[in-house]
């Protein structure tokens, strides 16, 4: 028995996209693991204040955030790289921080925008992702909710796996993929301890983006991330968080 259906709308869509990334992007990818344990607890304590907000407070906020931060320091991964005729004409360098946000819907990915990361703080962001993932899955986003990303952010943790690179969103020229805290045994210092790992991917161009650059900017991102009072402090500004480093 089969069931042929047509690909049209959204699926057509994703379908054209991902091949034209795949035909045109020197693809390569980079992992690595962080450990989430400082905020997973962080996190734990802000859940009361999110509740009495009349929302949630997830990790992708600090991830945001992080990835913000860090492609201000390495704007080869805010980019763009512009083709005529086959032919690369010039690199684009974003000068705005715009994440797109893949969401999984019933019709398929799609991925609305969150403009002017850099300028929101962490609860601004939880609302805006939230308020996104709902209009994406209820079909109600704008054009303009779809348009002008510099960088994306794939969040495959809530199905489970362990990494999946994801595939570059074309004609940006890097994305991370976000996968599942686990609890992992880790070294800390002469210890083995118990510890909330994720792995974060990141597939990058090759043409724009040097092995080097993607490892250090995972670098910043992974930072960060393990030490949320240091994301807290670049937040409210980059001197006043090195000056604690």
């Amino acid at each position: 028995m089969e069931e042929r259906v047509p690909v049209r709308g959204l699926r057509k869509r994703i379908a054209e996209k991902m091949a034209t990334s795949m035909r045109t992007v020197a693809n390569f990818a980079y992992v690595e693991e962080c450990d989430l344990t400082e905020l997973v607890e962080f996190r734990q304590k802000l859940k009361p204040v999110a509740e009495k907000m009349g929302t949630k407070i997830s990790f992708m906020p600090f991830i945001v955030k992080a990835a913000a931060i860090a492609l201000k320091e390495f704007p080869d991964l805010n980019a763009s790289l512009i083709e005529e005729g086959g032919q690369m004409k010039e690199i684009v360098y974003k000068k705005y921080y715009n994440i797109g946000m893949a969401v999984d819907t019933e019709d398929g990915l799609t991925v609305p925008v969150i403009k002017d990361v850099d300028c929101e703080g962490i609860w601004e962001l939880s609302r805006d992702i939230v308020e996104l993932g709902e209009k994406a899955r209820q079909k109600k986003l704008g054009v303009s909710d779809l348009q002008e990303g510099t960088f994306t952010i794939s969040n495959a943790g809530n199905i489970g796996g362990l990494f999946a690179p994801p595939i570059i969103n074309y004609p940006e020229v890097a994305i991370m993929g976000v996968h599942q805290i686990k609890k992992r045994p880790m070294v800390v210092g002469n210890e083995i301890k118990i510890r909330d790992i994720i792995y974060l991917s990141l597939s990058l161009d090759h043409r724009v983006v040097d092995g080097a650059v993607a490892a250090r900017f995972m670098n910043r991102v992974v930072g960060l991330l393990q030490d949320p009072k240091m994301l807290m402090m670049e937040m409210m500004g980059p001197e006043i968080g090195r000056a604690h480093v």
